[in-house]
């Protein structure tokens, strides 16, 4: 995973940064310390800015796998989704094929209704819309998937 698939753990590191710098101002100006301490001289404050700046962190990593497992279902989901559009367009692609030879056929034959032959390029149009619509979503899928793992 890159830094960009970091977005929680990279505003939790922020988060924890700024809660630790207020934490030290509110200290220095409002209990009106002796001096601005970074790092505290009292162990206890220090025991616990370390636990809330680790339990902060500790959420923003948690988010970010959960994103992650969550995206991984959906690449998942949209691969399956993909083998059934591919696997739909080659079936589309064989029918259509055998209705090319049943068409050449047909007008080969003279007891063929020549009306009706009509109506099957008509079904035959209509066969060959439903693959060119089946081939961009599988291109607009594919390009999708490339745009989230980059």
């Amino acid at each position: 995973m890159r830094l960009k698939n970091k977005t929680f753990t990279v505003a939790a590191f922020e988060m924890a940064l700024f809660f630790w710098v207020l934490e030290s101002a509110i200290h220095y100006f409002v209990f009106e310390e002796a001096h601005f301490e970074f790092i505290p001289s009292e162990m206890n404050e220090l025991w616990m800015r370390v636990v809330i700046v680790f339990l902060i962190m500790l959420l923003g990593v948690f988010a970010d796998a959960l994103i992650a497992r969550i995206m991984q279902k959906q690449m998942e989901v949209a691969h399956a989704y993909n083998a059934l559009i591919q696997a739909g367009n080659e079936t589309m692609d064989n029918l259509l094929q055998q209705m090319h030879l049943f068409k050449s056929e047909a007008q080969r034959s003279c007891d063929f209704d020549k009306d009706v032959l009509k109506y099957y390029d008509g079904a035959i149009r209509q066969a060959t819309d439903l693959v060119d619509r089946f081939a961009n979503v599988d291109k607009a899928l594919n390009e999708n998937s490339r745009d989230d793992l980059s």
